[in-house]
């Protein structure tokens, strides 16, 4: 017999380890469809069953933690399609599927038709928190786009009705499930948008199956309330049913019930708060008024309040001293002026020629009349005019003289 050297011996439990390790991490959130050929449910919650299909058959396990979110448990011989991890029963060395998500024929298609859509809007950032719209907080006019059958239209009016009854509702009657539901829909939120008569959009419907729900799915419908420029609550089913349309919208209501209250304030929360906006201003208007009342009086005490003679009088004697500085220099000024052309008279009166005359002097004015200033200017016998100061005479030159004397 061969010895064994250098060999690793394991011990079963060992084994098994190593086996779920490496189904843990190569085998977790697989999708298996198959038939369920037996089912039971044990006091602890958890759910024992095997799946089967033409060729092999595996069991499986709904612990139950995630049976309570299971909507509707199988029986034996329903087609369902699964989600979960392949591990191992270690004591006894068995395989197993450990489910997490259980659909029965018919849904699992939607869900991961649901799960396909989802993960392309979210790479397109669809469902992004920073692109959601506030609600208005106190808005005049509430879109509503639901059906016009039904409780769920009833509901929201009532309760809008209840708790702000001077709100204006346009309902928008569509189709919440069936072939062209989906279309209606869109097509009401962008009718709404244009039209643009409303504040907000209550978009939703009553709950149902997946497949009935179904039309809150459709891309059309998510990309509607997307693009829209109203904000939207989404009120689709109950609290546990969850549509695409509640990932995109900027608010999600549990039930449409709750999408009424959410857009509406109740009007005696609405009279509270206008109660304390006037309580606050009027404090802010009486405390204006006291800060003006003492500017007020502070000034007044003022000497331009207290005692305007004394500011009068001030002013007023600034005013005459100003007067006589300004009367000395424009009389300096008439002086200077008056002197100067006392001087430019003289100066005139000395050029003047009729001034030498008066001092005996006599101008020769030739018949031309030109005054004459030398004896080559006129010839013996010529007649000419002397002027004096008080006169004239005719003369004749008998004799002259070229020469000066």
């Amino acid at each position: 017999m061969k010895q064994l050297t250098n060999q690793t011996i394991f011990s079963i439990s060992q084994v098994n380890k190593k086996v779920k390790f490496s189904l843990h991490e190569n085998f977790s959130d697989l999708w298996i469809k198959g038939e369920v050929s037996s089912f039971k449910t044990y006091p602890s919650g958890h759910s024992y069953l095997t799946l089967k299909d033409e060729f092999s058959e595996i069991s499986a396990v709904i612990f139950n933690q995630y049976s309570i979110s299971i909507d509707k448990m199988p029986v034996v011989g329903s087609e369902v399609l699964v989600m979960g991890d392949l591990s191992i029963y270690e004591p006894r060395g068995q395989f197993q599927f450990q489910i997490k998500n259980l659909y029965l024929s018919g849904e699992g298609e939607l869900w991961l038709a649901f799960e396909k859509l989802k993960k392309k809007l979210e790479t397109e950032g669809v469902f992004d928190i920073d692109k959601k719209k506030k609600l208005p907080k106190f808005p005049q006019k509430i879109g509503i786009i639901t059906s016009s059958e039904g409780a769920v239209l009833r509901d929201i009016l009532q309760i809008i009705n209840r708790r702000s009854p001077h709100l204006i509702c346009h309902v928008y009657p569509v189709s919440v499930q069936g072939k062209n539901s989906a279309k209606e829909i869109a097509i009401a939120i962008k009718d709404m948008n244009f039209l643009n008569e409303v504040d907000l959009l209550i978009v939703g419907r009553g709950g149902g199956s997946m497949e009935d729900l179904w039309s809150f799915n459709d891309e059309i419908v998510v990309r509607a309330i997307f693009e829209s420029k109203l904000p939207v609550i989404s009120a689709v089913g109950h609290e546990t049913d969850t549509t695409l349309s509640d990932f995109v919208a900027d608010v999600r209501a549990p039930t449409p019930s709750a999408a009424a209250e959410l857009a509406s304030i109740n009007k005696n929360e609405i009279l509270q708060t206008l109660d304390h906006l006037q309580e606050k201003l009027i404090i802010k208007i009486e405390m204006k008024i006291s800060n003006y009342f003492e500017k007020i009086t502070t000034l007044s005490k003022r000497h331009a309040f207290y005692k305007p003679n004394i500011l009068l009088d001030s002013m007023q004697n600034k005013l005459l001293e100003k007067i006589n500085v300004l009367f000395h220099v424009v009389q300096n000024n008439f002086l200077e002026k008056a002197n100067d052309f006392k001087l430019i008279k003289d100066k005139l009166s000395l050029l003047n020629p009729e001034a030498q005359l008066e001092r005996g002097y006599a101008l020769a004015i030739n018949k031309k009349g030109k005054v004459m200033y030398n004896a080559k200017d006129i010839a013996v016998d010529d007649e000419f005019k002397l002027k004096l100061a008080h006169g004239q005479l005719q003369a004749k030159v008998i004799t002259k003289r070229n020469d000066d004397v």
